[in-house]
């Protein structure tokens, strides 16, 4: 196992100027990730989000497989229209309306939608329905809290650690195997008939399986990268679902010309990027530790070796000398002052260990209905009609640069049955 060492945040050099927390983010080699896993270590040992160098570039290219868009859950695929529709025939059939409209939670719709399309990527078979996803849930939860276990109070880590390695064992034993098992069935199926791996689901389960040979595959890294993915990938997604209806929605009240173009693709991904850009949900501070004494190109600022470095990815973005004057502020149409910059800042990380789901998330090649998970929320909830509940709960969750909704009411127009 990697060295696992406590965290002690008082001692943390803190950096919130873009320039100095994207330069640390591009140097891999200098300042790395591996190490910094302290009460997670055990979850997230030897997966993509906890190495670095040659292990990490090989691992991204056994992973990028499941990315193609003509996969399901890929931008030109059609499961998260169909799993979206599904999810409003549920709330049209059990929440009764009131005043004309449908009052309902939109992170709980969301997450339903998200979780069943992780599942699908994932490879974890089965979670097709609104009871397994419900099952899905409760045991997902808890390892995504492990994944972070470090930012929580100290006094918690033990108890989420605990909760986390049960449910972990249930998901090992209900899902993993089981799906593991169908997968290996296809391969040696593929192997006999003469068949290709490339005909098989592109899945993150079928392309560890098959990166690796079917031998006597090690399961453990397949499994602690599966679980890290489905625990990490529907916390971000379902959060910012919900900040970019939030964002969008304020926005057009003062821009009301802005509606002529919510149903096209370039403008819901600018709409997307800056929600992105203001809005961090999970980690407040990406961290690294510096393999030597080092000197920062961008401002001179002197990192010694074995400093460990906390990247505030919040505040970076919204730093004004790289934003401008109203980076605090939501505009679709903002451009950075500098052009080389991207709209959504380090929403997505940068460097080395930049969010391998960003092409599902946000994908802007192909055509017009060629879309990421975000751009298609948004603009089915739009089409819908989803609109905030002024009268419902917008409760927001976590600390200081890491803000998310735990729960956001809104309003679904009722269909007219009249004849």
């Amino acid at each position: 196992m990697t060295r696992s060492t406590t965290w002690h945040p008082e001692s943390f050099i803190n950096l919130t100027d873009y320039r100095e927390v994207t330069e640390v983010l591009h140097r891999g080699r200098e300042f790395v990730l591996e190490g910094t896993k302290a009460e997670s270590d055990e979850f997230v040992h030897d997966t993509l989000i906890s190495i670095d160098g040659r292990p990490h570039l090989e691992r991204r290219r056994a992973l990028m497989k499941m990315l193609t868009p003509s996969q399901p859950w890929g931008a030109e695929g059609h499961l998260l229209d169909e799993v979206f529709d599904d999810n409003l025939r549920r709330i049209r059939e059990t929440v009764p309306p009131v005043d004309g409209a449908h009052h309902f939670d939109l992170i709980d719709f969301c997450r339903r939608i998200v979780w069943r399309v992780t599942a699908a990527f994932v490879g974890i078979d089965g979670i097709d329905s609104d009871e397994k996803v419900s099952w899905f849930l409760e045991l997902a939860a808890p390892v995504l809290n492990t994944l972070v276990v470090e930012y929580a109070p100290e006094a918690e880590r033990d108890a989420i650690v605990l909760r986390g390695r049960e449910a972990r064992e249930q998901i090992r034993r209900e899902m993993f195997l089981p799906s593991i098992e169908r997968r290996r069935a296809l391969l040696r199926q593929a192997a006999e008939s003469g068949g290709s791996t490339e005909d098989l689901p592109a899945d993150l389960l079928m392309s560890m399986l098959a990166d690796a040979g079917d031998g006597d595959t090690d399961l453990e890294p397949i499994f602690r990268e599966a679980v890290a993915l489905l625990a990490a990938s529907v916390n971000n997604p379902v959060s910012q679902a919900a900040w970019s209806l939030d964002d969008l929605l304020d926005w057009l009240e003062a821009h009301p010309e802005g509606h002529a173009h919510t149903s096209e693709r370039e403008f819901l991904n600018l709409a997307v990027k800056e929600s992105i850009r203001l809005h961090r949900s999970s980690r407040p501070y990406l961290v690294r530790i510096a393999t030597a004494d080092t000197v920062l190109e961008s401002t001179g600022r002197a990192v010694p070796a074995g400093s460990w470095v906390a990247s505030w990815v919040g505040a970076a973005n919204r730093d004004p000398a790289v934003f401008g004057a109203d980076s605090d502020s939501f505009d679709p149409y903002r451009a950075p002052l500098d052009p080389k910059v991207a709209t959504f800042g380090v929403g997505f990380g940068i460097g080395p260990h930049s969010c391998l789901g960003r092409p599902m998330l946000l994908w802007e090649q192909g055509g017009e209905e060629a879309q990421g998970i975000q751009t298609k929320l948004l603009r089915f909830m739009l089409r819908s009609g989803i609109r905030k509940d002024p009268g419902g709960v917008h409760e927001l969750i976590g600390v200081e640069g890491g803000r998310r909704f735990s729960r956001y009411d809104v309003t679904l127009p009722a269909e007219n049955t009249s004849s």
